[in-house]
């Protein structure tokens, strides 16, 4: 393991995420709290602004707690902290606005990083540009690490292991669904959306590379079975209601088919994954959906590069807004259903839930715990996982040690059985 002074540093501390994420990790690793290895985590706090870093010192009461002002889009900042820390770990957004820097400064350094970004544009060009690098000098980056998409992707390893088990083949295609829960999106999440909206307004290669369902996997493996996202309404007879699009879908389900690609395919070259959202029963719901669905396309498709489009996203949420503590508190809790079926037509049933909301509060919790995996149990990583170095999913990099993490720690359960 990598000596440092450090073990963690989270940058984008005062953010609708980070601070959440900094209470979590004071109170679960660091001062009152003590991990698995009986002594404190070692951690700091960084981001943009002084005065917000160190009056969440105060809040958090610890006057040991080391902290760093790095802007984004700085290379001499980030390596200022990549070459002190074992983990960077970074709630900053957007991330192809700020993050590249970081991202080279860790590798270079030879230090890990977890982060929750799931824009598309800027992770298939950070993989392109720096994964046979981080390999090479055995680092892990390790993105999605919160709503989107460990509860995706641990409910579909986990289906899968059940399967193995039960049915002695595994699921061939598996439907996941956003339960219930409240996602409020701050400021950044907006932007990092809205980055991926310009990125396929002005490229048409690039957003030909979006639409792919297969556009994380890797560079050979670009193709697979057909498995578009839901663009519409429509009923699900094994759910037993509508099912309507999920935005945040679309980054867990290629999150899923990346992971899968990267293991070989072991649940088949015909493997499919969908991920939605449930819409419940009866013509007022079906309607609420309808309606939902299309304010949501109109503005996904809205061109941000002329007026209009400028106009609307206007309306959105601004940078360094958010909820409030209050608002997290009242989001949750949350939840996924999913049924997998396997090539003989057996039929699982699956479960993710936790009493976290899912936007912050849940996706700080998961962030944190996946932190501490990478600097505290990187010997049991590895050798549960085998994965050394280069951009990993969560699962490919942490897998079974994260879910007992989560489980302990942060209340967040997984299960499945066979569907009745």
């Amino acid at each position: 393991m990598r000596e440092r002074e450090f073990d963690v540093i989270l940058w984008g501390a005062t953010g609708h995420t980070g601070r959440p994420a900094a209470r979590y990790l004071h109170r679960q690793y660091g001062g009152n709290g003590r991990g698995e290895s009986g002594r404190p985590l070692r951690w700091a706090i960084a981001g943009r602004d002084a005065a917000k870093l160190q009056a969440l010192k105060a809040e958090i009461g610890d006057p040991l707690l080391a902290v760093f002002v790095v802007p984004g889009a700085d290379r001499a900042a980030a390596d200022h902290i990549a070459a002190r820390a074992r983990v960077i770990v970074s709630t900053v957004a957007p991330g192809a606005r700020y993050a590249t820097e970081m991202v080279e400064a860790c590798v270079a350094h030879g230090t890990h990083m977890a982060d929750l970004c799931g824009e598309l544009h800027w992770l298939r060009r950070m993989m392109d540009t720096h994964d046979a690098q981080a390999r090479a000098n055995r680092v892990k980056i390790v993105n999605c690490c919160g709503l989107d998409s460990i509860p995706s992707e641990y409910l579909v390893h986990h289906m899968q292991q059940v399967a193995r088990e039960t049915f002695g083949e595994y699921c061939s295609h598996i439907l996941n669904c956003f339960s219930y829960g409240r996602i409020a999106v701050s400021g950044g999440s907006f932007a990092s959306g809205k980055g991926v909206m310009e990125a396929v307004a002005t490229d048409p290669l690039m957003s030909e590379m979006i639409a792919n369902p297969y556009s994380l996997n890797p560079p050979h493996q670009l193709a697979g079975p057909q498995c578009p996202d839901l663009d519409r309404l429509r009923f699900d007879a094994d759910l037993g209601q509508w099912i309507m699009p999920f935005p945040l879908g679309q980054i867990n389900a290629r999150v899923v088919r990346r992971s899968h690609a990267l293991l070989g395919r072991p649940w088949g070259e015909d493997f499919t994954y969908m991920e939605a959202k449930l819409a419940g029963n009866g013509v007022l719901n079906r309607l609420k959906a309808q309606l939902e669905t299309r304010l949501t396309r109109w503005f996904v498709e809205a061109n941000p590069t002329t007026l209009g489009g400028r106009m609307l996203h206007a309306l959105g949420p601004k940078e360094g807004s958010g909820p409030s503590d209050r608002q997290m508190a009242k989001n949750g809790p949350c939840g996924f259903r999913a049924v997998g079926i396997t090539p003989s037509g057996r039929k699982l049933k699956g479960w993710m839930h936790t009493e976290w909301d899912p936007g912050h509060g849940g996706t700080a919790a998961m962030l944190v715990d996946a932190a501490y995996c990478l600097a505290r149990l990187e010997p049991q990583l590895e050798a549960e996982t085998g994965q050394t170095g280069g951009y990993l999913t969560p699962y490919l990099a942490m897998g079974e040690v994260l879910r007992q993490q989560l489980a302990q720690h942060a209340g967040i359960h997984w299960g499945a059985e066979v569907a009745g």
